[in-house]
């Protein structure tokens, strides 16, 4: 079930940010054709990149929030020694001998 929560959330973090950036894109537009004062491309990208790059990075936060709060069936959190508690992803490799648990 936490990994069917935790890709929605995700999807749906990654859709609102790609709307807000659309809303950008004519914010920004709209910004660089009231200024005459200044060339259009500099207020242009100072509107879309001064909107974009909180919302990517608030995007990423808010991901590594979800994929903390709901891991998946093949992920859980542990501490480790000088890196505190990190998200560690789990998989089964066979070997000979039998099965043992391997971390990446």
């Amino acid at each position: 079930m936490n990994s069917y929560k935790q890709s929605l959330y995700v999807v749906l973090i990654r859709i609102a940010a790609n709307l807000l950036m659309l809303g950008a894109v004519f914010l920004s537009m709209y910004r660089a054709s009231q200024w005459s004062s200044w060339p259009s491309e500099a207020v242009f990208c100072f509107w879309f990149f001064g909107i974009t790059v909180p919302v990517w990075i608030g995007a990423f936060y808010l991901t590594r929030l979800v994929r903390r709060h709901f891991p998946a069936e093949y992920e859980s959190l542990i501490d480790l020694p000088r890196k505190g508690r990190q998200l560690v992803r789990w998989r089964v490799q066979e070997e000979a001998g039998g099965n043992c648990l391997l971390a990446r």
